[in-house]
């Protein structure tokens, strides 16, 4: 069987103006992510990555780590479906009904990114919504196809691969989420809920072959928790 890391880029620049960097932070999870794959001696056979300026530098880090210890990584292949799908598009798209459902979601608007409550109010149901499906509209790419362009590039990667490789892909939260629908069979509600848990620079550990694809780590993040700064460096957004 082959062995796919799905990665998770290290902590972008959230809240910025520009979400799509790496923070110093998110830099430093990307180091201890390479470092303990290579004292792990995973040495990838093949190497993917979304578009996104996070995830390639991520993936830039991890791949600076394997040539510091003398490992040459295969080029990284860049397919679309790795990319996150685009949050902000996604609120915008479902803040008018749900401030016509509860008009006080506008009060929570301007404290979306300073106050726990407000966050969640405002970014984890719209999330919820526009999983369930039923209220998509024309300007925003529904889970449904959002999913079925994940589940289109872990095909390329299977097919590409085949047996008995090791495979490195940076992704985000949401991609990995939809895989973890597509292989566990989740509902989209328990999908996105997991989607939130993803910690910055984990990895969901993947084995697959002809016939079937199997989980078998989620949310692996053990090189983060045994640092002495843990408490730190793990994080989810």
């Amino acid at each position: 069987m082959s062995v796919l890391y799905l990665i998770r880029h290290g902590q972008a620049s959230f809240g910025s103006e520009n979400y799509d960097r790496l923070s110093p932070m998110g830099r430093q999870q990307a180091f201890i992510l390479g470092e303990h794959l290579v004292e792990a001696s995973v040495v990838p056979d093949a190497v993917y990555s979304g578009n996104m300026v996070r995830q390639k530098d991520t993936e830039k880090e991890v791949r600076a780590c394997y040539r510091r210890h003398g490992h040459v990584l295969p080029e990284a292949a860049v397919l679309d479906g790795l990319d996150e799908f685009d949050s902000s598009a996604v609120i915008l798209s479902q803040l008018p009904g749900m401030q016509a459902e509860d008009p006080s979601i506008q009060e929570h608007l301007p404290r979306m990114y300073e106050s726990r409550e407000s966050f969640k109010r405002v970014f984890e149901g719209a999330m919820l919504r526009w999983v369930s499906g039923r209220f998509d509209n024309g300007g925003i790419q529904p889970w449904s196809d959002f999913c079925a362009r994940v589940a289109g590039s872990l095909g390329r990667i299977m097919e590409e691969q085949g047996r008995g490789k090791i495979i490195l892909a940076f992704t985000s939260g949401g991609p990995i989420a939809a895989v973890l629908q597509h292989v566990l069979s989740l509902t989209p509600e328990a999908a996105i809920r997991l989607n939130w848990q993803v910690i910055n620079a984990s990895y969901t550990k993947l084995m697959y072959n002809d016939k079937r694809v199997t989980l078998a780590g989620f949310n692996c993040s053990s090189h983060l928790d045994l640092h002495a700064d843990r408490h730190r460096l793990v994080s989810y957004r």
